[in-house]
C-alpha cells in the first residue's frame, strides 16, 4: 500500500570555523568538438547568471567562438567575428572577453592590422562588426590585448605595443566601445620602462580605479607587478612588485599573470622559474594602499614536474585556483577562509593519456565553473563544482516557509515558497553526490524532475535571499 505523507522542513546549518568544506564536481560536459587547435577558453557570466564560454580555433580561417549554458546544455557555438577578418590566436590566448549585463565585449588582434573590438548586445547570440581600438603601427606591432569593464560600464583595453621595447598601452572608451581615448602607458610606474613582449596582462576595475597586472622586464628581471589608475585609466601613478622570486631571464617565458578581487585584497597568481623549475605562486596586495601582503608557493606533486597556466577567481573569502601540472593534468585548489594560507583542499583532473590544457575558472553563487581544453580528444570541456558545508556561504538567519508537493513523489515535485524568490537550487543524494544544479530566474516556485533517477532519499538545497535552505524529498 502506497501512502502520501507530507514531510516538509528547513534547517540552518551551524558550521564551526574549523569545519571542512567540500567541492562536489559534476562530470565533464562537452561544449564543442573540433579538429582544429584550441585557443584558451574563457568563462564569464551574463547579468542573469547564465555562464558564457568563449574559445578560439586556429587554422584557416581562425575563429573565436561563443556558447551559452542554457537548459542544462550549451547552445550551438556562434562565430564572434562574422567577417572575413581573422584574429591572430595563440594557444595561451590572443583574445579576451568581458561582460556587462547582457553586453559581451571581445577584444582581439588582427595580424598587421592592430587591435579590434566586437560587441554583442544580446548576450552572445549575435555580434556586431569589429571597431578599431588601435590601428597598425609602422615598424612595430600591437598584440595580446585584455579587457575590463570600468565602473561606468565602459570597456578599458590594454595591449602590448612592441616597437623598440614593449610597453602596455591602455585605452578607455566613454561611449560603450564605439571609440577610444588616447592611449596611456599602464606600466609607467614600474622600473625599467618595458614589459615582457609576449606575456599577457589582466585587469580589474572598481569605481574609478583600474588595476593591471603584468610581467615587468627590468634588465631581464621579470617580476610580476600591479599598477593602478584612480582616474578611469587617465593616468597610472602607482605600482607594486608582488613577486619576490626575482626571476632573471633573457627571453620572454610566455607566462602571463592573473588576479582576482577578494574583499580588500587583490589575489594574484603567476608562474616563476626562479627556483630552476616552473612553479605557481600566489600573493596578496591591498587594493587601496597597494601594499604587498603575503606570498605562497604551490609545491609540485613530483619534484621534476613543471607547473603552468594558472587562473584564479574570488568572491569574499572564497578563492579558487587552477593550474596545469605534468603538462597534462589540472589541479584545483580552494579556500573559503581567505587567501593565506590557501588550504590543501584540492581536486585533480586527469584523463588517462589525454592532455588537459588552458584551464579557466570563475565563481558565482557558491559554484565554481571550470572550462578547459582536451586537444587529445579535440574538445572544449566544462565542469561545475558546488561548495557544500561552506562557511563562506551566508547561512539564513530565520527559517523560510516553503512546501514540497507531493512528497513522497514518483519523480516530479513542485517547490513553492511563501513569497521568497528562489535564486538557484541543487539536488544531492544521501551520499552527497551532486545530481542536479540550476541557476534560475528568481521566482517563488519551481518544478523538479527526478524521473530518471533511482528511488530513494534526496536533499533539495534552495538558495533564497538570506542563504541556503534544505529539505528532504523521498522518491518512490
Amino acid at each position: 500500500m502506497r501512502f502520501k505523507l507530507i514531510t516538509v522542513f528547513t534547517f540552518i546549518s551551524i558550521i564551526s570555523l574549523s569545519a571542512q568544506t567540500v567541492v562536489q564536481w559534476t562530470d565533464s560536459t562537452v561544449i564543442a568538438s573540433t579538429t582544429l587547435p584550441i585557443t584558451a577558453p574563457r568563462i564569464a557570466f551574463l547579468g542573469d547568471g547564465t555562464p558564457l564560454v568563449t574559445w578560439g580555433t586556429s587554422g584557416n580561417p581562425a575563429r573565436i567562438w561563443c556558447s551559452r549554458y542554457e537548459n542544462n546544455a550549451f547552445t550551438t557555438p556562434v562565430s564572434v567575428v562574422q567577417s572575413a577578418m581573422q584574429p591572430a590566436l595563440y594557444g595561451f590566448g590572443g583574445y579576451d572577453v568581458a561582460v556587462s549585463g547582457n553586453q559581451v565585449f571581445v577584444v582581439f588582434e588582427q595580424t598587421q592590422q592592430g587591435i579590434l573590438l566586437t560587441t554583442s548586445m544580446d548576450g552572445g547570440l549575435t555580434f556586431n562588426p569589429p571597431v578599431t581600438v588601435q590601428g597598425a603601427v609602422s615598424g612595430g606591432a600591437n598584440t595580446l590585448a585584455s579587457i575590463v569593464i570600468d565602473g561606468t560600464g565602459n570597456p578599458v583595453i590594454s595591449y602590448i605595443l612592441d616597437k623598440g621595447g614593449a610597453t602596455y598601452q591602455v585605452k578607455r572608451s566613454s561611449d560603450g566601445g564605439q571609440t577610444f581615448l588616447d592611449a596611456v602607458i599602464g606600466n609607467a610606474p614600474s622600473p625599467g620602462g618595458v614589459v615582457c613582449e609576449c606575456c599577457t596582462s589582466d585587469m580589474l576595475a572598481s569605481g574609478d580605479s583600474i588595476w593591471m597586472i603584468y610581467r615587468n622586464n627590468n634588465q631581464n628581471l621579470r617580476d610580476i607587478w600591479v599598477s593602478r589608475s584612480t582616474d578611469l585609466a587617465t593616468t597610472f601613478d602607482s605600482a607594486t612588485d608582488v613577486d619576490s622570486t626575482d626571476w632573471v631571464l633573457n627571453f620572454c617565458p610566455i607566462a602571463g599573470p592573473q588576479m582576482a578581487r577578494a574583499g580588500d585584497s587583490l589575489v594574484t597568481v603567476w608562474t616563476s622559474g626562479a627556483s630552476g623549475k616552473g612553479r605557481i605562486y600566489m600573493s596578496t596586495l591591498h587594493a587601496g594602499t597597494m601594499q604587498f601582503g603575503d606570498q605562497l608557493a604551490f609545491p609540485a606533486q613530483v619534484d621534476q614536474n613543471v607547473q603552468s597556466q594558472p587562473d584564479i577567481t574570488a568572491s569574499g573569502d572564497t578563492i579558487g585556483l587552477v593550474f596545469v601540472e605534468k603538462s597534462r593534468e589540472i589541479y584545483f585548489h580552494y579556500s573559503t577562509n581567505g587567501s593565506m594560507p590557501l588550504p590543501s583542499q584540492s581536486t585533480l583532473f586527469k584523463d588517462g593519456t589525454h592532455t588537459l590544457q588552458y584551464p579557466a575558472i570563475n565563481f558565482r553563487n557558491g559554484v565554481f565553473h571550470l572550462v578547459y581544453a582536451d586537444p587529445t580528444s579535440d574538445k572544449v570541456l566544462y565542469r561545475r563544482g558546488v561548495i557544500t558545508q561552506s562557511s563562506a556561504i551566508k547561512e539564513p538567519a530565520q527559517p523560510i516557509s516553503f512546501e514540497l508537493f507531493p512528497n513522497p513523489s514518483n519523480g516530479i515535485t513542485t517547490v513553492k515558497t511563501a513569497g521568497e524568490a528562489i535564486q538557484s537550487y541543487r539536488i544531492t543524494d544521501v551520499q552527497g553526490k551532486l545530481i542536479q544544479f540550476w541557476e534560475t530566474v528568481p521566482r517563488d516556485n519551481i518544478n523538479i524532475n527526478l524521473e530518471g533517477n533511482p528511488d530513494g532519499l534526496y536533499f533539495i538545497h534552495l538558495k533564497i535571499q538570506d542563504g541556503w535552505h534544505q529539505a528532504r524529498l523521498l522518491k518512490y
